[in-house]
């Protein structure tokens, strides 16, 4: 189990006592409740910073996919959408065989080049399908019964 894990249940509980009790912790410190009080805020701010960030990443998502859609409602030739649709496809087979190329010929490739194709072969191969997949409840066929049932 990651460390980050368990502090931060244990940073947010004491962050929200802090938050609570400023006027009790003040007299204890000797310092200001207003000085407590940013205190609090900035720990706050701290232990919400990766979920904010998660937020604004999956709100451009959401606006990025949902021009995709209204782009292909657009596009009222089909040769366009399949124009459309084989640019990634396209760039991803190019970037893969010119390091098979590479490879069989001795061309020598920089840990950039090994980057670029290692970040393409992820996105495809990596987390992407699982995205695609969406519910799976409506994906998967309806169980059939086996023979003799």
């Amino acid at each position: 189990m990651n460390l980050w894990n368990v502090a931060m249940p244990v940073l947010s509980v004491v962050n929200s006592l802090l938050e609570e009790r400023k006027a009790d912790v003040a007299d204890k410190t000797g310092l200001s409740v207003e000085t407590v009080g940013k205190v609090s805020g900035v720990v706050g701010d701290i232990l919400t910073k990766d979920e904010k960030m998660m937020e604004a990443v999956m709100a451009e998502i959401d606006k990025a996919r949902s021009h995709d859609a209204a782009m292909a409602a657009v596009n009222a030739l089909p040769v366009i959408g399949v124009l459309r649709g084989l640019v990634r496809p396209v760039i991803t087979l190019t970037a893969f065989f010119w390091y098979v190329y590479a490879r069989c010929t001795g061309v020598p490739m920089m840990a950039e080049d090994y980057a670029i194709v290692g970040g393409i072969m992820a996105f495809w191969f990596g987390l992407r399908p699982f995205e695609k997949m969406g519910n799976r409840e409506e994906r998967v066929a309806p169980k059939t019964p086996l023979r003799g049932n």
